[in-house]
């Protein structure tokens, strides 16, 4: 089947946090490499803003999603009426083609995206479908969290409208203003000396508390990558994460040796910044995905969610299903070395699982600081960047 000569206004559809939103910039490229003269908009939350600026968009969208996130929330008065003028004016937009990057987890979500796709009267509407996906016309078959990257999820769905490619690598525009207040931030940290600048996150986000590892372990891994690499760290996270990085402060030996930058850049700065750092350590969350986007080598720690659906670009050490030509191999997963028939308890299957976890939470509280200090040293010695004394310095969280 060739490209379609209709398809000229494309509405896109991601509802979603900060990482999730830039998984489906692989697919955006791919449209728009497909369709040079289409015009191509993305309807998102403030999550989206990552979105902004990107050469393949027209338009993005801003959409309040926490107004109908449950039946109640959704039935009153005012959000009815917010909805209905949204809705109408997706009617007035004439889209031809809907496109949507979610899976239907959830029954009532599945009743949102109908409303929004099928308001939109597009002749085209195109998602993943695991049974409920009744509105769709154009269906890929979900195959459920463990069966591709959500990366290569997008790409397949739109694949189906001939916007061929296997070229999964995120990206986020980034301009010589983002670039020099990163460098800024480098120098006030380093100065000029030749030292190794360590950015840990030991937050994730807003969406599941249950995906942090323990304050403690940051700290374990901090000092020992300030006593034997001789580095400084940088603690980093949104404003609400500021607190936290405190925390993790407070337990280091090498307390004079980090900085808090929690809630002290925007996303873009942080994410330029990021790229000029050795190294990058935290769990699965949005900065996770940024970094490995900036070209840092990424050490992600993954508890109760999926790394086969959320593994960083360029990840190593997994048995690949579906990302096979990332085109670069700086990512590291670290899990807690269990058997846990209960993990992943957050998106499992087709099913959208658990966001608080377990009381235990063993798939992280097991993790040892060991084990994150051997990926980082895997990591860096690729680099060429050897620890400055011998033997193992480090301790257990």
């Amino acid at each position: 089947m060739g490209k379609s000569k209709t398809i000229k206004k494309i509405l896109a559809i991601k509802l979603a946090d900060l990482g999730d939103t830039l998984a489906i910039t692989p697919a955006l490229r791919a449209l728009r490499e497909a369709y040079p003269d289409a015009t191509i908009e993305v309807l998102t939350t403030n999550g989206g803003a990552v979105l902004e600026d990107l050469p393949y968009l027209n338009r993005v969208i801003y959409f309040n999603k926490y107004l109908f996130d449950e039946p109640r929330q959704a039935l009153k008065p005012n959000n009815l009426w917010v909805a209905f003028r949204f809705l109408l004016s997706l009617t007035l937009a004439r889209y031809d083609t809907v496109i949507l990057f979610h899976h239907l987890t959830l029954r009532f979500g599945a009743l949102k995206y109908a409303a929004l796709l099928l308001s939109s009267l597009a002749k085209r509407r195109v998602g993943l479908d695991n049974g409920r996906g009744w509105f769709l016309n154009l269906k890929i078959a979900d195959r459920g969290f463990d069966a591709a990257t959500e990366r290569a999820y997008w790409l397949e769905v739109v694949g189906a409208l001939e916007a061929k490619s296997d070229n999964t690598r995120p990206e986020i525009p980034l301009n010589e203003k983002h670039y020099r207040v990163a460098a800024e931030l480098r120098d006030s940290i380093i100065g000029q000396e030749k030292t190794l600048l360590v950015a840990i996150h030991p937050g994730s986000g807003g969406y599941s508390l249950a995906r942090r590892w323990q304050p403690s372990g940051f700290a374990g891994v901090a000092d020992a990558l300030v006593e034997r690499y001789g580095a400084k760290i940088a603690l980093v996270g949104g404003a609400e994460e500021h607190e936290l990085c405190a925390q993790v402060i407070k337990q280091m030996r090498f307390s004079d040796k980090v900085v808090n930058l929690a809630g002290k850049t925007g996303v873009r700065e942080v994410t330029a910044f990021l790229g000029m750092c050795d190294l990058f350590i935290g769990n699965d969350a949005g900065l996770m995905h940024l970094a490995a986007t900036a070209g840092a080598p990424v050490v992600g720690i993954f508890g109760p969610t999926n790394p086969q659906a959320w593994q960083p670009y360029g990840t190593q050490g997994l048995e690949l299903k579906s990302e096979t030509k990332a085109g670069r191999s700086g990512s590291i997963i670290v899990r807690a070395e269990l058997e846990l028939p209960c993990r992943p308890c957050l998106y499992r299957g087709m099913e959208l699982g658990s966001r608080t976890g377990c009381a235990p939470r063993p798939c992280l509280s097991e993790i040892k600081v060991e084990q994150v200090v051997t990926a980082a040293q895997t990591l860096l010695e690729k680099r060429h960047i050897h620890c400055l004394i011998l033997g193992d310095m480090t301790e257990k969280a």
